[in-house]
């Protein structure tokens, strides 16, 4: 019972520290653009494409200076959870600003 509890505290303590290390700046600004200069549909789609961006402008930042290229290690939870937060967060401003995009269109033709 205690290798349990030992467990489940660990993948906790680990999901706190992806949930505090995760960037998401990255990720609203890509978003927001695509969200923009984009049709309001497939948000799923967008936001993967996002997703793609973000890591690789991560993966190849490195570079810039001479340095090796960083991939995320997916054998630990933490970069699985940031990804995955990151996918959410990329969908969610996708979805936001296609809703307001549609909203604004709705009003404008209302307004006519």
């Amino acid at each position: 019972m205690n290798d349990i509890w030992n467990f489940i505290l660990g993948l906790g303590d680990g999901l706190q520290d992806a949930v505090s290390a995760v960037n998401v700046l990255p990720i609203l600004l890509i978003a927001m653009a695509i969200g923009i200069f984009f049709k309001p549909e497939n948000y799923a789609v967008k936001a993967l494409v996002a997703l793609i961006l973000v890591l690789a402008i991560r993966i190849m930042w490195p570079t810039v200076s001479g340095h090796r290229a960083e991939l995320p290690d997916l054998r630990h939870l933490s970069a699985i959870v940031q990804i995955f937060l990151l996918y959410v967060f990329a969908y969610g401003m996708i979805g936001m600003i296609g809703s307001l995009r549609t909203l604004s269109k709705g009003a404008a033709k209302a307004a006519h």
